[in-house]
């Protein structure tokens, strides 16, 4: 059967399942979810969260670690299970605690990703911590900790929806450095599983006035659509002008009119307080 829902999160070498479904949503068997294996270097997708001693959500915590953290997979639990929305596997993994000591303990899938970003996102001089995740609905979930804040006052947080007219797609992640853009920005690429439709989105990290010791909101700055149904491609090629913090986008699109000829359509947008607005000659 054709997969009838599929998250996936890529990286550039190899590609990375996250989650799927085949069929019926309420059948454990129906869900194919990612297997990191023992040696897999990962990051946690959510801050504070807890290091199991037994694969258990109500087990003792044996640490509490923070978004961002590094950790190494040692070997992962064979059965597949639900724990609240989320079907996924328990692993065993390795990491730093709080004093710098080695702890080893169980944590859930859901948990873990291997998208981690860190870098002055805001412009204050201070470098922040972003993950790029999933959610058990099918979202992309992007998050930006503020290390020296207090712990479940330092994170915020975004969901963009995947591609596509169903649920789920392929994703992947970069950080666009403010050197190029002049504006640090983290690019958001979703491709459906089944689909013709996807998108390219940029997302900013602001703290008004850029005052040191606030959270600040993460903000959709600007979202590219694209469409490869042939014989119609619609795609987007974009580049930057760091000093007036433009973006400028030069569209293709194939197919539209008689004969298929290839259609080229230049934009420019403007950057200001998280968000591109398209300047118009």
């Amino acid at each position: 059967m054709a997969p009838a829902l599929l998250l996936t999160l890529l990286l550039a070498q190899p590609k990375v399942v996250l989650y799927a479904a085949h069929g019926e949503l309420d059948q454990l068997s129906s869900y194919d979810v990612s297997t990191w294996e023992p040696g897999h270097k990962l990051f946690i997708a959510v801050d504070q969260a807890s290091l199991r001693e037994e694969p258990n959500e109500e087990a003792r915590v044996v640490a509490s670690l923070p978004l961002g953290a590094a950790i190494t997979v040692k070997r992962r639990l064979e059965e597949r299970v639900w724990l609240l929305d989320r079907v996924d596997s328990w692993y065993e993994v390795e990491a730093k605690g709080a004093d710098g000591k080695t702890v080893t303990g169980l944590m859930f899938g859901n948990l873990l990703t291997p998208l981690r970003f860190e870098g002055d996102l805001d412009g204050d001089g201070e470098r922040e911590i972003a993950t790029v995740a999933m959610t058990a609905d099918f979202k992309i979930r992007v998050r930006v900790m503020e290390p020296k804040l207090p712990p479940n006052q330092r994170v915020a947080n975004l969901d963009l929806q995947s591609a596509g007219a169903g649920r789920g797609g392929s994703a992947k992640a970069s950080l666009v450095d403010a050197k190029k853009a002049g504006v640090a920005l983290l690019s958001v690429e979703s491709v459906p599983q089944a689909d013709s439709r996807s998108f390219k989105a940029f997302v900013s990290y602001v703290v008004p006035g850029r005052r040191k010791g606030v959270l600040g909101t993460v903000m959709e700055s600007l979202t590219l659509h694209e469409l490869v149904e042939p014989p119609v491609v619609v795609r987007h090629v974009v580049k930057f002008d760091r000093k007036k913090r433009r973006l400028i986008s030069v569209e293709t699109h194939k197919g539209e009119r008689k004969g298929g000829r290839t259609v080229k359509r230049r934009r420019v947008y403007q950057w200001k307080d998280g968000v591109y607005t398209e300047v118009h000659p």
